[in-house]
């Protein structure tokens, strides 16, 4: 049983890495902090103090808005009149019995999200009458069998159930662990009064469950120490988060996790391309780099370290990738996993804006302040303090966009007509890379185009996550494979994984994008070379995509585009939208259909999509264009 459980635990990790959650090789660069003997003498140095102030701080709660405070107090009152969701066993069972990740993690995270309001709303009110229920809320938690959700258990096969015999540690328990402490950092004091043995059990049953076993692992027994993609500075600020906390009067037990953990996140780093692209896409940034900064935060914080380990010129990039993947508006490129618009708080960009002192990071955060923007539950404590209590200026930041971004380490261009005003232009962007990045689709060689801050060519992006979507079986989801994305397919023939898949994306000035695609295919699917060419025509805004293929024998062309802005067929070589017209040269309009397979993740992304068939033909060579008119009528 033991050689059993030992093979699932390490094949989830390959599935998770396999399935493109990767990145670039360990190329060394990471910032030298501190060793480990140097973290024990900041440590011992240095007196322990929260980085936000305890409920008890008065005039440090009273100092922040009082709008915000009324809004969190609110929403605090609506979920005392709601119960706490109930976690089954019959739920839990549903991953392995219909691939079903929602039944169990949904009502999880419901009652991570409301506690977090609660918590905050006590903070903020300070009259005790949302105790109770944060009591009740700590009851449920830690009466919970585990923490980890089975999708990230692994499980051995056959099994419904998690080993009893060990706690496992992963993005989602480390979270919990964090959010229970950050709980006893704004109201230890409180609670204690009404029952010291209920802040001790919490105490306990964050060590038992999660630092005491993440003191044991290592590179043989967590695939994430290897620095590969967002769990490991995901895991590392959260355990750090709890190791500070309730490790604060065990300096050198505490020094020796903290450089663990600050030496797996270096690795994290050391792994980034030096362009500071994140392949997992825009709002994986949230939890990749801005977790990373999150970590840096808590050892800068405690060990006194005056903001040094922001000063750091790849950190930099890393943080103003996000200002440059804006498309327009609210409007991201939604690559790999990718959802298309940011739902996170922008006083956390401008938080880790003036950490690193980028001005761009910090105009796109007014920027997104001003936009309409989802309203988004959290079971994040420390994000949410870092939204009370940062405020964003209203003196008016620069806010034009360069005229291009490329990231040549990352693969991808994006060139836009109106710097100063990219809403009310063209802009478009092109996709390389290679297929075996994080959260990997088959999307080398894909364009999506934005006109007037209306989305007309897209990507579609992630579905909700099932027990299917990191798993052997990934690209028979739709969305992730050939048939979802717009590079041409060949008789039917697609892309495939493997990191040799690759595209390369060049420049030439500020209004042509290439994707160099020969060796994007498998060699089964014919193609020799092919090379796809983006013009902007800066005048007026048109663009022209313009194919150029070498195959081995004659082939059908097929390229599936996806709109979220209604289309009109006008005729087989002509596409209107009320923004403007595609004419395609050398392929046939085939359909013009409403997509009908869009599951809610997409729903919330586009509400609607539609789905624009194209097919040609061509022999040994040949080329095809699709031309963009946005000229006034």
């Amino acid at each position: 049983m033991k050689n059993k459980l030992l093979t699932a635990l390490f094949l989830t990790g390959a599935i998770i890495m396999g399935n493109g959650c990767t990145t670039a090789q360990e190329t060394g660069g990471a910032p030298d902090y501190l060793d480990e003997k140097e973290i024990l003498f900041q440590l011992k140095k240095t007196p322990y103090k929260p980085i936000f102030p305890p409920a008890s701080d008065r005039k440090a709660w009273l100092a922040t808005d009082a709008g915000k405070r009324q809004t969190l107090i609110r929403a605090a009152e609506k979920n005392l009149k709601t119960s706490w969701p109930l976690l089954t066993a019959r739920d839990y069972m549903l991953f392995r019995r219909s691939n079903s990740r929602k039944a169990y993690e949904t009502p999880a995270w419901s009652k991570r999200h409301k506690l977090v309001s609660l918590v905050l709303a006590e903070c903020c009110e300070y009259s005790g009458r949302f105790m109770d229920e944060i009591i009740e809320g700590l009851w449920q938690i830690l009466s919970e069998p585990v923490w980890c959700p089975p999708a990230h258990e692994g499980l051995p096969e056959g099994e419904l159930f998690p080993d009893p015999s060990r706690f496992k540690v992963d993005i989602f328990s480390s979270s919990t662990g964090r959010m229970l402490c950050d709980t006893l950092i704004l109201l230890e004091p409180e609670l204690t009064k009404i029952s010291p043995f209920l802040v001790q059990r919490v105490k306990m049953e964050v060590m038992r469950r999660i630092v005491e076993p993440a003191e044991k692992l290592n590179e043989e027994t967590a695939w994430w120490f290897s620095g590969r993609n967002n769990w490991t500075p995901w895991c590392a600020a959260n355990l750090t988060g709890c190791a500070i906390y309730l490790l604060k009067d065990q300096p050198e037990r505490l020094a020796k996790f903290i450089n663990t953990y600050l030496g797996i996140s270096r690795r994290f780093y050391n792994r980034y391309p030096a362009d500071g692209g994140c392949n997992e896409g825009p709002t994986y940034w949230r939890h990749a780099p801005g977790k990373y900064i999150q970590l840096l935060n808590l050892l800068d914080h405690r060990l006194g370290m005056g903001g040094k380990v922001f000063s750091d010129a790849k950190l930099l990039k890393m943080c103003e990738y996000l200002p440059g993947m804006n498309l327009s508006g609210n409007w991201f490129l939604s690559t790999n996993d990718a959802a298309p618009r940011l739902y996170g708080e922008p006083q956390f960009l401008f938080y880790v804006a003036q950490k690193v002192n980028s001005p761009s990071l910090m105009a796109l955060a007014q920027r997104l302040q001003n936009a309409k923007r989802a309203d988004v539950k959290v079971a994040d404590l420390e994000s949410t303090l870092i939204t009370l209590f940062t405020q964003i200026p209203d003196v008016k930041l620069p806010a034009a966009l360069p005229a291009i971004n490329h990231w040549e380490n990352l693969g991808i261009s994006i060139l836009r007509e109106k710097t100063d005003k990219p809403e009310k232009g063209t802009v478009v962007s092109l996709k390389g890379g290679n297929n075996a990045e994080s959260h990997n689709h088959f999307d080398l060689g894909h364009f999506t185009l934005m006109r007037c801050n209306k989305p007309l060519i897209v990507d579609v992006g992630s579905g909700v996550y099932t027990a299917v979507t990191f798993s052997a079986n990934r690209y028979t989801l739709w969305n992730n494979n050939s048939t979802g994305h717009n590079a041409p397919r060949f008789s039917g023939m697609g892309q495939d994984k493997d990191a040799k898949y690759t595209a390369q994306i060049t420049v030439e000035g500020d209004s042509v994008t290439k994707a160099l695609m020969d060796n994007a295919y498998p060699e089964s699917a014919g193609v020799t070379a092919l090379t796809r060419t983006l013009t902007l025509d800066r005048k007026n805004g048109n663009v022209e995509v313009c194919d150029t293929v070498q195959v081995n024998e004659k082939k059908k062309i097929e390229i599936t585009l996806f709109t979220a802005v209604q289309p009109e067929k006008i005729s087989d070589s002509c596409i209107q939208w009320p923004q403007g017209k595609m004419t395609v040269e050398k392929l046939k309009v085939v359909s013009v259909v409403e997509e009908n397979r869009l599951d809610e993740a997409m729903k919330r992304n586009w509400k609607k999509l539609w789905r624009i068939e194209l097919t040609g033909e061509v022999k040994e060579s040949g080329s095809w264009k699709l031309k963009f008119d946005f000229s006034k009528k």
